[in-house]
Formats: C-alpha cells, sequence, structure tokens
C-alpha cells in the first residue's frame, strides 16, 4: 500500500532545543554528573546515551552506575564536563581558541567516548601542530591511536628534527616514535650524515638501553648516501660499520632541506563593478612537491593580490604590495598596486592583513628580501622623490633608509646577490642597460656609470631589447650569486656577482613565461609557461617539463620558501 510522510522540518532541532529548556530548568533530569572538581550537572541518561558509548554502556548495562542517580567522572574537571554536555544537547561546545584547552576537550571527549566531537578535536589539532609541540602531540596521539594526528605531528618532527634534536623532549622520545621520523624523505638534514648524529644524540641519552635498539633503527639509515670517511667515528660508535657494507637500502635523498615553490594570486577573472569591467584578484595559493609532481592546496592569501612579492624577514613568511585591482580597456588594462603587507600565520594556518602597511604601494619588482631584511625601494622620477624604506622586523614597522641621489629613468627590477647588496636593473634614457647598488651595511646607494649596450646581431627586436627589464613583463630570480632575466623571450639576460652582464642565447625553455623562482639550496630554477613548469636542475644543466593545470596563469607570484616557515603537511 502506498505510504505517506507527513513531517515538520526541522522538528528534530525544535525538539532538542526544548530538551535543552528541560535540562536548564532541571525538569525530568534523571542523573547527575559530577566532575573531579565537585561540581554538579544535572542531566538526561537517554541524551548523554544517544551522544555517547561511553554513557550508553553505564546505564544500560550491568555497571553499578545504571542504578545511581549520581555519578562521578574521574580525570575530567567541571569545565570540560560542561563543554561535553552541552555537545550531547546542542550539538555544540564552546571551547577556548588555544592548543591546551582543545587538547584538553580532545582528551576528555576520547575518555567518554564522544567520537564526533573527539574527530573535529583532532581535526583542529592537526592544523595547530608546529615545531614547539610536534613531539608532544605525536605522544598524545601515540596514547589515543590517532593516525591522522600522529601523521601531521610525525611530518612536522621530520622537517624540524635538526632544532629538534637539541631538545629534552627529542631524548625522550620512544624508539617506535623515532623510527617513524627517521624513516620520512621529507628529513630536514643537510645530509644523511646528519641521521647518523641525531640518532647517536638519542642513544647517548639512555646508552644502555637504548644500545639495544640502535640495529632496528639502522633500517631506516640509507647507509649509500652516508660519507664513511666523515662518518667513520659514529659508525664505529654505534656499531655500525657491517651495516654500511652490506646494506641495500633507498638511494633517494632526504628533501626536507629543500625549499617549497610557493604561487599565489594572480588574476582570477572578469568581473563588472561600477558598470566598468575589472579583472579579479586571486586569494588561492598553492605549494608543489616536485619529487612526487603533486601540487596542494595552500592556506588562501588574506587579500588578493598580483605580481607581489612573496619574501621571508625574522623566520615569517610575507606577501608584500602587487595589485589588488585592474580595469580592462578596450586595448589595455590598468592596474594598481596597494601598500598592504599580509603575513603568514604558522600556528594559526592563515593568512593576515594585521601588518603596517608599506609608505606607498608599491609592485613586487620594487621589494627585495636581503639578509633577512625586506627593502622597499622607489627609484623612479616622481615629485616626492624616491621613497625608500625597510621592515624592521623587530618593531613591525617600516623605517626610511638611504636614497639615491638619483634615480634609473625607466623601468627597473630590484634583486639581491649573496654579499649583501641591494641591486636595482634597468634601463637608462638612452636605452643602455644600468644598475645602482644600495649597500645595506652602509646604508648608501652607490651610483654605477656601468651600462650595457643591446647588440644589434643578437637582438633583431630592438624594441624587445629597449624593454627588456620592464616589470610588467619581466620575471627574475636570484641564485645568490646571479641574477637570470626573462622577458618573453628565450634567451636569459645575468647580471653576476662581479656586476657583469651577459645574455645567454636559446636557455630557457618557452618564450611565455608566468613565473620564474630559484631553490638556493636544491639548486634548482622553476619556470611557468604554456601550461607546463619547467625545472632546471643546475648538476645537470637541462629542464624538465612538466604539465601544469594553468590555474594561475597570469600575474601570479612565486617563490622557493623554507618548509619550515610553512608549517605544512
Amino acid at each position: 500500500m502506498e505510504e505517506i510522510a507527513f513531517t515538520t522540518r526541522g522538528s528534530s532541532s525544535t525538539r532538542m532545543e526544548a530538551i535543552e529548556c528541560y535540562r536548564q530548568s532541571e525538569y525530568l533530569c534523571d542523573v547527575v554528573i559530577i566532575s573531579e572538581d565537585g561540581q554538579r550537572f544535572p542531566a538526561h541518561r537517554l541524551v548523554l546515551a544517544s551522544a555517547s558509548q561511553f554513557f550508553d554502556r553505564m546505564f544500560r548495562g550491568s555497571f553499578v552506575e545504571s542504578k545511581k542517580t549520581e555519578v562521578t567522572i574521574q580525570n575530567v574537571d567541571g569545565a570540560l564536563i560542561k563543554m561535553l554536555i552541552d555537545y550531547a544537547y546542542k550539538g555544540e561546545a564552546i571551547c577556548p581558541a588555544a592548543v591546551e584547552n582543545v587538547l584538553s576537550l580532545y582528551e576528555a571527549s576520547h575518555y567518554v567516548q564522544f567520537a564526533a566531537l573527539f574527530s573535529m578535536c583532532s581535526t583542529w589539532l592537526k592544523d595547530h601542530v608546529n615545531a614547539s609541540n610536534c613531539l608532544s602531540m605525536a605522544m598524545i596521539a601515540d596514547r589515543h591511536d590517532d593516525s591522522d594526528l600522529r601523521r601531521v605531528a610525525d611530518c612536522i618532527s621530520a622537517v624540524n628534527i635538526s632544532l629538534l634534536s637539541e631538545s629534552e623532549a627529542f631524548l625522550c622520545l620512544s624508539v617506535e616514535q623515532l623510527s617513524r621520523i627517521i624513516a620520512q624523505d621529507d628529513l630536514g638534514v643537510k645530509s644523511e650524515d646528519d641521521v647518523l648524529t641525531v640518532v647517536q644524540k638519542w642513544v647517548m641519552h639512555d646508552e644502555v638501553p637504548r644500545r639495544d635498539h640502535v640495529r632496528s633503527l639502522s633500517k631506516f639509515i640509507r647507509f649509500p648516501l652516508i660519507d664513511f670517511e666523515e662518518t667513520n667515528d659514529v659508525l664505529s660508535d654505534l656499531d655500525l660499520v657491517s651495516s654500511y657494507h652490506s646494506s641495500d637500502g633507498s638511494y633517494q635523498h632526504r628533501v626536507g632541506c629543500d625549499g617549497v615553490l610557493l604561487i599565489a594570486g594572480g588574476v582570477q577573472r572578469n568581473v563588472v563593478r561600477e558598470n566598468k569591467e575589472r579583472y579579479a584578484m586571486s586569494r588561492q595559493a598553492r605549494i608543489y612537491n616536485s619529487n612526487s609532481d603533486t601540487w596542494y592546496a595552500f592556506p588562501s592569501l588574506a587579500v588578493g593580490t598580483s605580481m607581489h612579492r612573496i619574501a621571508t624577514s625574522g623566520g615569517v613568511l610575507y606577501s608584500l604590495g602587487g595589485d589588488y585591482e585592474c580595469d580592462f580597456h578596450q586595448f589595455w588594462e590598468t592596474y594598481y598596486p596597494t601598500k598592504v603587507v599580509q603575513r603568514y600565520d604558522d600556528e594559526r594556518r592563515q593568512w593576515l592583513d594585521d601588518v603596517e602597511p608599506m609608505s606607498c604601494p608599491r609592485r613586487g619588482n620594487e621589494i627585495v628580501s636581503c639578509d633577512s631584511y625586506i627593502y622597499g625601494m622607489s627609484l623612479e622620477e616622481r615629485p616626492e622623490g624616491a621613497m625608500c624604506e625597510v621592515f624592521d622586523q623587530e618593531t613591525k614597522r617600516w623605517i626610511a633608509v638611504s636614497s639615491p641621489a638619483k634615480s634609473l629613468t625607466r623601468d627597473y627590477i630590484l634583486s639581491a646577490l649573496d654579499n649583501n647588496k641591494v641591486f636595482a636593473i634597468g634601463s637608462s634614457l638612452d636605452e643602455q642597460l644600468g644598475y645602482m647598488k644600495y649597500d645595506t651595511v652602509e646604508d648608501r646607494w652607490c651610483e654605477s656609470n656601468m651600462t650595457f649596450s643591446f647588440s644589434p646581431d643578437f637582438f633583431s627586436d630592438s624594441f624587445w631589447a629597449s624593454a627588456l627589464v620592464q616589470p610588467s613583463s619581466c620575471y627574475f630570480a636570484s641564485t645568490g650569486d646571479r641574477i637570470y632575466v626573462h622577458n618573453n623571450r628565450k634567451c636569459a639576460m645575468i647580471f653576476d656577482s662581479v656586476n657583469a652582464f651577459s645574455f645567454v642565447k636559446d636557455f630557457f625553455p618557452f618564450t611565455s613565461c608566468s613565473g620564474l623562482a630559484y631553490d638556493v639550496d636544491s639548486k634548482r630554477m622553476y619556470m611557468f609557461g604554456d601550461n607546463q613548469v619547467a625545472i632546471y636542475e643546475e648538476r645537470a644543466s637541462k629542464w624538465d617539463l612538466r604539465p601544469f593545470d594553468g590555474e594561475f596563469l597570469r600575474k601570479f607570484s612565486c617563490a622557493v620558501v623554507d618548509r619550515k616557515l610553512m608549517n605544512f603537511v
């Protein structure tokens, strides 16, 4: 026979609100939950049993509590009991957003078997694991058999192993936890020799019992990658010389010290606002693992920008300036720069725009990071004169620095080399290439008379030659001793540590470039273009082309960032 259902949408929620009112007035409450510190909470057995296997078994099983009207919960204080009961009635537990508070709720919800609440706490904690709490977080995850939280904590521990190995918490690790850490590819060591040193530190902290674990730990050491002559004493001390000769371990290098390629922002799509067609700026961000050729989502920027500068200072990741709006005309686009400064909060894993902005709007080509400082240099001719400043990491303020006696008269780029010098490279009125040098130690600009004339037999397109360093179409990256510049041709302009310009024909793999970045540690250059990402292995002197989905095709910013600053798994 056909059936018809009569329902009232939201009736379940309405009933729970009524039951919550019953609890508040203690109407029909049939049990009192007593916390460890003696606080009393009247409640309904049915509601608690429906939310928790712990209470379900307690109230309808053979336990003595099933007959009692008052039940004491050991090891859980009143504040946590209130959160748990609130969650049972309202589906919501209000907890202060601090790791120690959420950890307490996490452990309490596990103890009384509030499975859904435990899972939500675990998810929040995974997003708040960092170098200062990763070891203890992994121990807590072990205690509660939480494999997801343990995985994240172990990954953060592995990346920060060099720093953590100096801590007391590291020396107290179990052999199981240490094994999980040193087994990972993303291990923050410069070479496999460092893995031996880490193991030796751990063993020597409690030598007698831990000597028995050396053989089991040796399974995770990649002996073929070890410099035997340099580590002979450590190998002998750990009685692992024979393991070195007989090992069949992996030859894959650890990548924990390699930087992470981050791309963020860019021009997203066309929108119509105030009767004008504009380009919307994207807030999206991604990171790239070149070893697995995998892209991962990363927390979005607080403010959508394009052609900004991603830089680090004082162990903090920043996104500075760039374009925040664009007008689209029939034949051209007009971009409007911003002076906003965004910082990445690695504990909260989100971008914030709570930093003092720059003194004037700047695009990424006017900003450079050098020797843990960030410099903003506006050198072109303007009525108010040049505006140069440096970001003071301690005070979180921008401080004016020396301005040049004269400036480059055309577009320019700012980059830095390892000798603590900031260089402004641009073209002059007579279309010659020149540079200015800022001495960061002496706080002064050194004017240079050196210029480079474009060779007509090298460039058949004189217009492109004269526009070589226009920021609107130029991409550049510093390797420490060289600055590579690209402007929609396959050749590279190089400015080196002896302040000389040179050109290399057919260096880049494609003419249309949309991003350029360099990883100093792995000596890799990344280039985006033609829906591909190309990776240049300096040791092999060749490019490796890989597909790129093209979502960030226009004016995004990219940089290679120390993974320790990103706190990302």
